[in-house]
């Protein structure tokens, strides 16, 4: 079986091309099926979602929007109003909202 004649050189195996395979009707449908998927889930994510998740985190997601609008107000608050009569009070209601939505955003859950 080892008969010289029926070996391939090196340069000839490099030579050789392979047509590429022609999708067939499943092929197709396959894609046609994914690409309508994919296009509903980006409907039901909506411009949020698409940054934040599904409808599955939806409370997650007004949680940290609801909390980067008040860590963003808290610094207006100390860089641009450090003077304001009621800054400490202000202050400290705000923390403890955001931290309170810290503490639901990355605590532990018994949901599996």
């Amino acid at each position: 079986m080892d008969d010289k004649s029926s070996r391939v050189s090196l340069e000839a195996a490099q030579k050789t091309t392979v047509p590429t395979p022609k999708p067939d009707k499943t092929a197709a449908d396959e894609q046609k099926f994914f690409a309508h998927e994919e296009n509903m889930q980006n409907a039901q994510l909506g411009w949020i979602g698409k940054i934040w998740g599904a409808r599955t985190e939806k409370p997650d997601n007004v949680s940290a929007i609801i909390g980067i609008v008040l860590t963003v107000y808290l610094g207006v608050l100390i860089f641009w109003y450090p003077d304001n009569s009621q800054f400490s009070d202000i202050f400290s209601g705000i923390t403890s909202i955001i931290t309170l939505i810290l503490g639901y955003l990355f605590g532990s859950s018994d949901r599996r």
